[in-house]
């Protein structure tokens, strides 16, 4: 089976006004040329926009409910290129395969899961392919790795470094517990 490994590297742009920070990942992958992924491209209230763009890699955006920088998997929408992507989990189910968000994408069936209970390892899996990503080191020398097992193709790669871009911490029982409480810790602070 074939097996590749690209990472890219963490960076951030904090010039002007702290609403129009951005952060996110680049670095080149083999085959698939120079990859930038961009969060938040766009804020629209309450909802951030990850983006991922690159020289092979077709470009995708995900809007979600922010949670920090990121959009969430709460009342999110997914598009590759023009076209809206539907995402399905089931957020009650107990195990991570079955938390699993589940899509669509060019006539292929995708599922993206939460490979331990830490948030920082998730894999993107479909017929044949698995791209594995973690997140590793701290602070400047953070970085996004991952590891393709397969024939992975441009959108393949482009949906797991999109992701990278969101926060996923729902995938897991855990993290869902957690996001619970800061979206209901976040809307008490309106009626205030």
């Amino acid at each position: 089976m074939q097996r590749h490994t690209y990472s890219l590297d963490r960076w951030e742009d904090r010039s002007g006004h702290r609403q129009t920070w951005t952060f996110g990942y680049r670095g080149t992958a083999g085959e698939f040329g120079k990859i930038e992924v961009v969060y938040p491209v766009r804020r629209h209230g309450d909802r951030h926009v990850t983006e991922v763009r690159g020289d092979a890699v077709p470009t995708m955006s995900f809007d979600g409910w922010a949670y920090g920088r990121k959009p969430s998997l709460f009342c999110a929408q997914f598009s590759v290129g023009r076209d809206g992507i539907r995402l399905k989990r089931n957020r009650w189910a107990q195990t991570r395969a079955g938390r699993a968000l589940r899509m669509r994408v060019a006539g292929r069936d995708y599922r993206y899961l939460a490979t331990t209970a830490r948030h920082r390892d998730r894999a993107l899996v479909r017929d044949g392919v698995e791209i594995r990503s973690s997140r590793q080191g701290k602070g400047a020398r953070k970085k996004a790795v991952f590891t393709v097992l397969g024939p992975a193709d441009a959108t393949d790669l482009a949906l797991a470094a999109v992701m990278c871009g969101v926060n996923t911490r729902n995938l897991t029982r855990g993290g869902a517990v957690r996001a619970f409480f800061n979206r209901s810790l976040s809307w008490l602070e309106v009626f205030q």
